[in-house]
């Protein structure tokens, strides 16, 4: 930030002295140095302007915006340059005469100027205007450190508010082209559209306009800047300045003062005025307190006050420099035309309000920082946001369409297998019928061994025994003493309805109607195709079907672990019970899947839960039949226990694909005997697998998880433009939502891996595209 550097000069003494203080400090509010002193007379100098501003009338220089032609008799260049370079060495004199008083407030802005290297903002703040028009910038200071001197009334409230610079995406321009008399206002209107960028800018133009248009204009839109070009005229003591409207209508600032007053309470920024003798309009504008005004001290040729604007939006709108260097820099460039056009450099002035910061190009554009980065944050987070609710529709769509289940599922698996492993159940003992022992006993089993095994085990008083064998067709021997074991209200057998691929098989046709009700469970296990259609694999636990509406063989509507669970949560005395086609015990109701849970997108309608698999292949302690038979397992292995009997034998079909690769039927239904056990009896402990909430059809839950991780995608590509740190903040981000996933499924919540990290990477490239052709068109 420049230092600001004040000269408030009072009015003259008796004696023609001007008292002077200078202020030094960050801004208007902490001015933390002041020396109090006098100028000297200007005397000299005030003749020696008068000189000048004479010899340029009779010249001809100005009279309007355009220099007219000699006629013989009239006051020569050489001699309007003399008068010149004699107010230039008076401005000099009156400024270095060395006077005691004076001269420490010149060393002291000497000092400051080189300490800052010429960064200086030097208001001369006055109340005599006569002060505004002397050339002050030929003082040998302020050109040796290019210092552009700008002007202010000591009357100016310093605890004005102005409005903040509002973000936007143009710099609002009202042109009035006033009386183009004997000039060429055209040119201005050019100028302005040649020079600012049409995306930068929006110029509203008035040519030749009333009074009463510029004031609707004035009331009814906001403006940043205000530019006439035309003709126009100061009174003498500099207090009233008028427009030249058109031919016809001419107009003073006062008559515009509510107008104007409304303008610059809602931005208006910078008045221009490309015309001749501004002061008086000036004066008139800073006791509106307006921001900042540039205007001509005197009357101004056309091709000076064009080239001025041409040299002045060069410098500020594309160069981007403050306003006091970019009128420092046309005037130097108008330097150039001092010979044809005497002085033509000394004419532009500014007023600028000293509690405000001079606006730059890009703050009219963009705003103050604060202003600009607040919006530039909500533009990038609308933006975020507008992304990541399309990328979030877009990928529940594609996953209620089922296209994603091919990744899914497989996903889940993967999470389902990195769980930590879980102690086996200790009320489950699973009794295997190896390959070795279907060569010892016969395969299939005779009737007589599955007899013989069934009464070495109710020998030893288990909760429940359940039989994953069919034997509805007799083994003989010994099919007799197989159907004799049914009496004991324990033993469950099963049947297959035989769903969709799957083969049905009856019960034993031996049982009585009432065993086959109460003791026999179906079989049947919920397959998920695998994409290649070689094998099968279980994630989903049935536990009930409706007979009339699967007609079948296999009369039983209830499976065989459900049967077994029920038994043994009964004899824990609580109570099951079917309530609203859902099963309940005490407190734990074993909840339906919808039609959509999870990765799955058209289950259709059956009484069926997630399997919740314990993370151990082998969920029970297992015997051989060998071993039972042989009575070489210990009574404490089976009382009071669920027994399983089935076949382990990788020769026969007994098998199917799990997230655990391929386990024999006899073990997935010790899992899902376990799952049931697990969830009433050990409660939270070990809960019935959960996904998150949704209404009918619709997935809210999920949708929201996964926007979550869609925003937060877009959050990243906002955050870091490095490739390498994105890259980086990516894979953090996918590794998050692994874990977290991974973490949740051991509390037993299945979250949508798969969409979240499309949704992250979707969101995020969605938002780099928008970004990098946002920046093409604006570069």
């Amino acid at each position: 930030m420049s230092k600001l550097v004040i000269l408030e000069i009072g009015d003259a003494d008796n004696e023609q002295r001007y008292p002077i203080t200078l202020k030094i400090g960050d801004n208007i509010n902490s001015m933390n140095s002041q020396i109090r002193r006098s100028l000297p007379p200007a005397k000299d100098l005030r003749k020696s302007y008068d000189n000048l501003k004479q010899a340029r009338m009779e010249r001809g220089f100005g009279f309007y915006r355009k220099l007219e032609k000699l006629s013989k008799g009239q006051i020569t260049n050489i001699s309007v340059q003399e008068s010149a370079n004699c107010v230039e060495i008076s401005v000099n004199n009156w400024l270095n005469s060395g006077d005691s008083v004076f001269q420490p407030v010149r060393d002291r802005v000497l000092q400051v100027l080189s300490a800052e290297g010429g960064n200086v903002r030097l208001i001369i703040q006055t109340d005599d205007v006569t002060l505004w028009s002397f050339p002050w910038h030929l003082w040998e200071i302020f050109a040796q450190f290019k210092v552009e001197p700008v002007f202010s009334l000591l009357t100016t409230h310093l605890k004005s508010e102005f409005p903040r610079i509002r973000y936007k995406s143009q710099v609002r321009i009202l042109v009035i082209l006033g009386d183009s008399s004997n000039i060429n206002v055209q040119a201005d209107l050019l100028l302005l559209k040649e020079s600012i960028t049409q995306n930068d800018a929006d110029i509203e133009t008035l040519v030749a306009t009333s009074s009463s248009k510029l004031n609707d204009q004035l009331w009814e839109q906001n403006w940043d800047i205000l530019f006439f070009a035309g003709h126009s005229y100061s009174e003498d003591d500099y207090n009233q300045g008028k427009l030249a409207l058109s031919e016809t209508e001419s107009i003073a600032i006062k008559d515009l003062k509510y107008g104007l007053e409304n303008a610059i309470k809602h931005g208006l920024k910078l008045a221009i005025f490309n015309s001749c003798d501004g002061m008086g309009l000036v004066n008139e504008l800073a006791s509106l307190q307006i921001p900042a005004v540039i205007a001509m001290r005197e009357r101004v040729p056309d091709e000076v006050a064009q080239k001025f604007l041409e040299y002045f939006l060069q410098a500020f709108a594309r160069e981007k420099k403050s306003l006091s260097d970019s009128v420092r820099k046309a005037r130097e460039r108008l330097h150039g035309m001092d010979v044809e056009y005497p002085c033509a450099s000394w004419l532009p002035m500014i007023y600028e309000h000293p509690a405000v910061e001079s606006p730059t190009w890009d703050e009219l554009l963009r705003g103050n920082e604060e202003e600009r980065q607040r919006v530039s944050i909500w533009r990038n987070l609308r933006t975020v946001l507008v992304a990541s609710v399309l990328v979030t529709g877009v990928v529940m769509g594609v996953r209620w369409m089922g296209l994603l289940e091919p990744l899914e599922l497989p996903a889940y698996d993967h999470l389902m297998r990195q769980r930590q492993p879980e102690p086996i159940d200790p009320r489950l003992l699973v009794v295997e019928i190896p390959g070795s022992d279907l060569d010892k006993y016969g395969n299939p089993l005779k009737d007589a061994t599955v007899a013989k095994l069934i009464e070495k085990i109710e020998q030893n008083e288990p909760r429940a025994i359940g039989l994953t064998l069919h034997r509805y067709q007799p083994q003989q021997p010994g099919r007799e003493a197989f159907v004799a074991q049914f009496s004991n209200p324990n033993l469950f057998g099963m049947c297959a309805f035989g769903e969709g691929n799957q083969k049905g098989y009856p019960p034993a046709p031996e049982l009585s109607e009432k065993q086959i009700k109460d003791q026999i469970g179906f079989s049947d296990l919920q397959i998920d195709d695998r994409l290649d259609n070689n094998g099968s694999m279980v994630r989903r636990q049935l536990l009930s079907y409706n007979p009339q509406r699967f007609p079948s063989s296999c009369p039983s509507p209830f499976s065989l672990s459900l049967k077994l669970a029920y038994r043994f949560i009964y004899g824990e005395n609580i109570k099951p019970t079917l309530e609203n086609d859902k099963w309940k015990f005490g407190k734990i109701i074993l909840q339906p899947l919808g039609s959509q849970t999870g990765g799955y997108q058209k289950l259709g309608e059956s009484d069926q839960i997630l399997l919740n698999y314990r993370a151990n292949p082998m969920p029970a302690q297992k015997v051989t039949l060998t071993e039972v038979i042989e009575g070489r397992v210990s009574r404490n292995l089976i009382k009071d226990k669920i027994v399983l009997i089935g076949v382990n034998d990788p020769r026969g079909k007994e098998e199917v694909d799990t997230p655990y690769g391929r386990m024999p039927t006899v073990w997935v239904h010790a899992h899902m005997v376990s799952q049931i056990l697990s969830a009433v009896i050990d409660k939270p402990n070990r809960p019935l697998l959960w996904v998150l909430p949704q209404w009918s059809f619709i997935q809210w839950g999920d949708t929201l998880f996964i926007w979550v991780f869609a925003l937060s995608g877009g959050l990243l590509v906002w955050r870091f433009r490095s490739p390498l740190q994105l890259t980086l903040a990516a894979g953090v981000a996918t590794c998050i939502i692994y874990y977290l996933c991974l973490a949740t499924l051991h509390r037993g919540g299945w979250m949508p891996l798969v969409p979240s990290v499309l949704a992250l990477f979707a969101s995020g490239g969605t938002v780099v595209i928008y970004t990098v052709s946002r920046e093409q068109k604006q570069a």
